[in-house]
């Protein structure tokens, strides 16, 4: 995968016209030096100065506009194609399973979808500039040829000396570009993991101090890597520059000592030579780019081939049977086993067989240690893990792959790592006087209000970050509601409201609700307690 391929399989719109503007820039470049260089042996003849003059304002004035034409339209169209495969990437994230991200992991998608990218709407400009500066190069050549047939081919040797140098090398490059990445990308991780476990180290010196041993560890191990391949392109710079003043030492001081080139002949193949030195160094300088932005476009495509596999099993062939179901009568779990694999595929932990009926209107407690499953549980039930062996049964109907998106419809949750969106996406019809009295009974009415479907405030503790999510989950009223520990964060009055009031209150209104808790002293409230341990129901 490079760039070619990138533009070939993303891009809609041609890009024939910018080609064509930068060649048309980099021709009327490169006739600016044909025009300088007559104009200086014309002297002072004033009929040919001017004719050179209008000739040189007027291929300026083609080869800006060309220029500004190529590097406008190909930054439009590298960042319509770069926004596409964003969003693609995007809508297959929040199509994908939940168990493959959690594998993968937050930061590792993240820098894959933000930093390549960049790398790739970065390398644009340079690309385009490096394409006009070839245009001009080939052009001086064959004014070059022109001039003289032996200095031609002597750098054309010369060049193609240094292309095959590059091309031995590249492979070698790219490897160590791959692994910088790999690097980059597990410091990125931990960078995340700092931010996420600021509290944890702070209160633990040692553990700071050894977590970030490994960090610095990590950076020095990506320094060394990313020195290396600059090293390499370092030596590709330094060899261009060697050669074209090896060039230019040549055609100067020696091939005149032969009788090979006159002293008119002479001046003009060394004003070509200087001419070529800048448009021949961004040619060289654009190389480490491309080769890094290479790696970004196979970055991407290898993220998104490792989405598209990890969602196959479950992908929905035609539009599925039903939407939504509104109500149920009665959920069952049938032998129902769910294991985590580890790289090789072993089973890590196993929750089941579990066998469970669940009927509208019940309020069910999840009870059990630290590792237990009950998280496991609560996901495998609102259809987020599917089982490895077992049934998922919806009203004497198997929940297959064209049955669970529907299914997912029928619950409302919070997880013990919820997340807070700061606006009511998805909802209608919005009754801003419930939502302001749901805010005073939390006692968030002083803390945030909904403007525009929107909180004004989510920055809040996370007792009152779970009790905003409460109020969400309210609003949408779904008939089944998990939540996972919800009251461990609240203080002993919201912790009795949640028991007392408002799960009797979803009861009486017909919700089931299925909460895993460990407070013991509010058992009796529920229709049924479930105890977990080691991933059975005990």
């Amino acid at each position: 995968m490079n760039l070619l391929t990138l533009y070939k399989k993303e891009s809609t719109v041609s890009g024939k016209l910018v080609i064509t503007m930068a060649l048309v820039s980099g021709t009327f470049q490169g006739l600016i030096l044909g025009i300088i260089v007559n104009a200086t042996a014309v002297g002072s003849n004033a009929d040919w100065y001017i004719k050179y003059l209008l000739m040189f304002a007027i291929s300026f004035a083609i080869a800006i506009i060309g220029k500004h034409y190529a590097l406008t339209e190909a930054t439009r169209i590298a960042e319509t194609v770069i926004t596409k495969v964003r969003i693609r990437i995007s809508d297959k994230i929040r199509k994908s399973e939940l168990l493959f991200l959690e594998n993968i992991g937050k930061s590792e998608i993240y820098t894959l979808l933000t930093q390549n990218t960049n790398l790739i709407s970065e390398s644009v400009v340079m690309i385009i500039n490096s394409c006009q500066s070839g245009i001009v190069l080939i052009f001086c050549l064959f004014y070059i040829a022109y001039l003289s047939k032996l200095v031609f081919f002597t750098t054309v040797l010369a060049i193609s000396a240094a292309i095959f140098s590059f091309m031995i090398h590249r492979k070698a490059i790219d490897s160590e570009l791959r692994e910088t990445t790999i690097k980059e990308t597990k410091f990125f991780g931990m960078l995340h993991n700092t931010l996420d476990g600021f509290k944890e180290l702070k209160m633990n010196q040692k553990k700071s101090d050894d977590y970030f041993g490994f960090l610095t560890a990590l950076a020095e191990e990506t320094k060394q890597l990313k020195i290396k391949t600059g090293f390499r392109f370092v030596i590709e710079i330094m060899f261009s520059q060697v050669f074209f003043y090896s060039l230019l030492a040549i055609i100067v001081f020696l091939l005149p000592k032969f009788d090979y080139l006159t002293g008119t002949v002479l001046a003009k193949v060394t004003t070509a030579i200087l001419f070529i030195i800048g448009p021949a160094n961004m040619v060289v300088g654009a190389i480490p780019l491309i080769s890094r932005a290479n790696i970004a476009v196979e970055n991407i495509y290898s993220l998104e081939k490792r989405l598209d596999e990890a969602s196959k099993p479950h992908k929905l062939e035609t539009e599925p049977p039903v939407k939504r179901f509104d109500l149920f009568n009665k959920i069952e779990l049938k032998s129902v086993s769910f294991s985590y694999l580890d790289s090789n595929n072993l089973p890590l932990f196993t929750l089941g067989e579990l066998n469970m009926c669940i009927k509208p209107g019940e309020t069910i407690f999840v009870v059990g240690g630290n590792g237990s499953g009950k998280s496991s549980l609560m996901k495998l039930l609102a259809g987020l893990y599917y089982p490895s062996s077992g049934n998922l049964i919806l009203d004497g109907t198997p929940v297959d792959k064209t049955i669970y998106p529907a299914y997912r419809e029928l619950f409302s949750v919070i997880f013990g790592d919820f997340h807070l969106f700061d606006r009511l996406y998805g909802l209608e019809n919005i009754n801003e006087e419930q939502v302001a009295k749901l805010l005073k009974i939390m006692h968030l009415d002083k803390k945030t209000e909904l403007v525009d479907k929107s909180f004004t405030n989510i920055n809040l503790s996370t007792g009152q970050r779970k009790r905003l999510a409460m109020i969400v989950s309210l609003l949408e009223n779904r008939p089944i509601c998990l939540f996972d520990e919800w009251a461990a964060d609240q203080d002993p009055i919201f912790r009795e409201f949640f028991y007392t009031t408002l799960l009797q209150q979803m009861k009486k209104d017909g919700k089931t609700v299925i909460a895993v808790s460990h407070d013991d002293r509010y058992f009796h409230l529920a229709d049924r307690v479930i105890n977990m341990e080691y991933g059975k129901f005990i």
